[in-house]
């Protein structure tokens, strides 16, 4: 679905921000004449579906430490950054997981297809933590391990993105989505 590509794209929109001039009051919706026939069902359901998306962008700022300094201490941030990306991998998992099966089964390709790549980027990161929780020191043998782990998760995250643009909801979730506040734009 390509909400998920332009929601990455609006990442930009904070960046932007400096340049505009602040207007006094508050934005008034676009009427929504297409979602009056949503069922709840798929309001709640798009909602989370959505919120999934909102939580991987939200949590895409994850910082790793530059090799400098005190080696066990790099060693540490290094294990407790990507201890981060694989628990927002997991709780992305475990909310994906929540949503099947979907109100209709359409709609469960679409989170199968987002939930393998991300599984199998999850284990990456996963293998590139125990690779260096296990270590004695990040040598650059450990390091170009990390390294191969943490190229293969970035690949296989973008594989679920490019997937994205090919699969698509039924219309009637993307109506719901419309009236879901997590789908908000």
């Amino acid at each position: 679905m390509k909400r998920w590509v332009v929601a990455v794209v609006a990442l930009a929109g904070p960046i932007l921000a400096g340049c505009g001039t602040p207007v006094e009051g508050r934005a008034v919706p676009a009427p929504r004449s297409s979602t009056a026939g949503a069922s709840p069902e798929l309001v709640r359901w798009m909602n989370n579906y959505c919120g999934v998306a909102n939580y991987l962008i939200a949590s895409g700022g994850v910082q790793f430490p530059q090799p400098e300094g005190d080696p066990a201490a790099l060693k540490k941030a290094f294990s407790d950054s990507l201890g981060r990306v694989e628990d927002v991998l997991e709780v992305a998992l475990h909310d994906l997981d929540e949503l099947t099966p979907a109100p209709q089964p359409a709609a469960d390709t679409a989170v199968e297809v987002i939930a393998g790549p991300l599984g199998r980027a999850r284990d990456k990161f996963v293998s590139a933590k125990s690779t260096v929780d296990g270590a004695p020191e990040l040598t650059a043998d450990v390091f170009s391990s990390v390294m191969q782990d943490l190229t293969e998760a970035v690949t296989v995250m973008n594989e679920a993105v490019e997937k994205l643009d090919v699969v698509s909801l039924p219309d009637e979730f993307k109506d719901a989505g419309e009236q879901a506040e997590n789908c908000a734009r």
